[in-house]
């Protein structure tokens, strides 16, 4: 039985007290991107700040929008109309909290010396970057699931932003960057190339081509190969489920690839290559 020393540490910062300010910090911020899976797709985002209950449109008071506790509380019912509310509110909003604590521990910038203070600018970075990249990930991933589709604003969004985290991100070159674009977009399209050459049929839409590129810009192209075996593992696997639950025989049906490039990219963020060294090594 093998332990990356990740969740070791996870163990350690769970009884810090600024572990549990990020955990709050989490819910908060889970609870606007709820906001943006809902509204994206809608083309909704701009046109009203005030939170309605998405089945009679009243609007909803402050303190029945409170992350997580509002949902338990209201035991997922809306107080207006008592329609059921939405089990995804809950889970982003616990999901992302869940996230912030564990990128903290990874990227943990906070510390006390002698009573005083002290804030690593490096690791700040580096936690803010992780964080973003999380959350831009979990949204598209939810709005792919929902209507299969990426929105361009969030993975070419990935793309151009890519000059902010070479400037800001400490030993993170142009080269690194640049080949990561380029391989993690050149790499899908390929595939897709070749199946539509092959098959005559769209076997992957180009979102999330488009997503790879992005997040081979945020990661470097080493990243690259890890996310795709990854991601091609679980989806195998979570295709494979479907099939046996709901008895299809056929092999083609349609199921999002953007999640499972997310997780693909999310296990790379946190472990690296010593997962995939662990697993190489296990099975030897």
């Amino acid at each position: 039985m093998f332990q990356l020393p990740f969740f070791s540490s996870v163990i350690i910062w769970a009884k810090e007290p600024v572990a549990w300010a990020m955990f709050l910090l989490g819910l908060i911020f889970g609870s606007f991107y709820n906001v943006c899976i809902w509204r994206i797709p809608d083309g909704t985002f701009w046109q009203t700040a005030r939170s309605g209950c998405r089945n009679c449109s009243e609007p909803i008071p402050w303190y029945l929008n409170i992350p997580l506790i509002s949902w338990l509380a209201l035991r997922g019912k809306s107080a207006c109309c008592k329609t059921p509310i939405s089990i995804q509110y809950p889970l982003i909003e616990l999901i992302t909290a869940i996230a912030a604590v564990l990128l903290y521990v990874k990227f943990p910038f906070y510390s006390m010396w002698q009573g005083e203070i002290r804030i690593s600018p490096t690791e700040l970075i580096q936690f803010i970057h992780a964080f973003i990249f999380f959350s831009l990930l979990l949204i598209s991933s939810m709005i792919d699931i929902r209507h299969l589709i990426i929105p361009d604003g969030i993975s070419l969004g990935l793309v151009l932003s890519t000059p902010l985290v070479v400037y800001f991100l400490p030993n993170y070159t142009w080269q690194d960057a640049l080949i990561g674009i380029l391989l993690g977009g050149g790499s899908l399209y390929l595939v897709a190339w070749i199946y539509w050459i092959t098959r005559k049929v769209t076997g992957m839409g180009m979102g999330d081509v488009k997503l790879l590129a992005g997040i081979g810009g945020w990661l470097g192209w080493q990243s690259i190969f890890p996310i795709i075996l990854y991601s091609s593992v679980l989806g195998s696997f979570v295709g494979i489920v479907l099939m046996l639950v709901q008895r299809k025989k056929d092999l083609r049906f349609e199921i999002p690839f953007g999640p499972f490039l997310a997780a693909g990219a999310l296990i790379h963020m946190f472990f690296g290559s010593n997962l995939l060294n662990l697993l190489l090594n296990h099975q030897s």
